[in-house]
């Protein structure tokens, strides 16, 4: 079975899409890997922008007013990293559909197109900065170029670490509860049986 297909209840391996048919063509043929498995996936992840121009120079893109055909497509491309272990990015896609990377930025302004490319490109956007949290979330250790990345890319900051007072708060007396509510301070505890032991 080749690694982007799907069996058919009659048993017939099928391409659901030409960037799958591709994307096996390119590891067979430009890769000489026949099957993709834990020791030779390395090799497809290094090489993965090569095989987006592979199979960009081999499918035919939609126009770009067509932004239903760009999800569909960047749907697909979504899977195809999540297989290989890629982040997916605006950039790599512009690279697959042959769209510059500068027109996503413009229909993200909403100074081209219409609303729906301008929703379809935020939410695009959103899963590649989803992708890259759970990559660094699910990481060992940190990751500077990642980090970096986050910043740059999806405007995302580092917060100040929580200190330890602030999670457990100040440890007051009762003078200074009594203080910050503006009661009455109680003068002697030991002399009054109703007040209560903290």
């Amino acid at each position: 079975m080749k690694d982007n297909t799907v069996t058919t209840a009659d048993g017939i391996e099928v391409y659901k899409h030409n960037i799958k048919y591709y994307a096996d063509e390119y590891i067979t043929n430009e890769l000489d890997i026949d099957h993709v498995d834990q020791d030779n996936k390395q090799i497809v992840k290094d090489n993965f922008v090569d095989m987006l121009f592979y199979i960009s120079d081999h499918i035919t893109k939609p126009d770009n007013a067509d932004i239903k055909a760009l999800d569909y497509i960047f749907n697909v491309y979504v899977r195809l990293c999540s297989k290989y272990g890629v982040n997916p990015t605006l950039e790599a896609f512009s690279f697959l559909v042959d769209i510059d990377r500068t027109t996503f930025t413009n229909w993200l302004n909403g100074q081209y197109r219409t609303a729906e490319h301008l929703n379809t490109v935020k939410k695009w956007l959103n899963i590649c900065k989803g992708f890259l949290v759970n990559n660094l979330g699910n990481s060992k250790g940190t990751d500077a170029n990642k980090i970096f990345i986050a910043k740059a890319a999806y405007g995302m900051a580092e917060t100040k670490a929580v200190e330890q007072e602030q999670i457990t708060g100040a440890r007051k007396t009762v003078e200074q509860i009594a203080q910050d509510i503006g009661a009455d301070v109680i003068e002697d505890q030991d002399a009054d049986d109703t007040v209560f032991d903290f």
